[in-house]
């Protein structure tokens, strides 16, 4: 999309082992359904310190819908899932 640079970076915030190792099994999956040209970027990390965003970054697109030219619904679509020797 057109946002870049850190302020923009997608991560994951995990409470505890079981939450890591989903986040890293679908990230997995997303990078061996080929589906997208790169690699996911997404960062994996425990939870800190949170602040809350402001109230206008608060339900984005529930306020504008077509606010990112980037996201559309899919409904009815579901991640393929590695095959199961791959996941082990």
């Amino acid at each position: 999309g057109n946002d870049r640079g850190s302020s923009y970076r997608s991560a994951i915030y995990y409470v505890d082992d079981e939450q890591k190792a989903i986040a890293e099994d679908t990230i997995a999956d997303v990078n061996a359904s080929g589906i997208w040209p790169g690699k996911v970027v997404t960062e994996v990390e425990p939870v800190g310190d949170f602040w809350e965003a402001e109230p206008e970054h608060q339900d984005y697109l529930e306020r504008i819908p077509n606010g990112y030219t980037c996201h559309f619904p899919r409904s009815n679509w579901v991640l393929p899932k590695r095959a199961a020797t791959a996941a082990e």
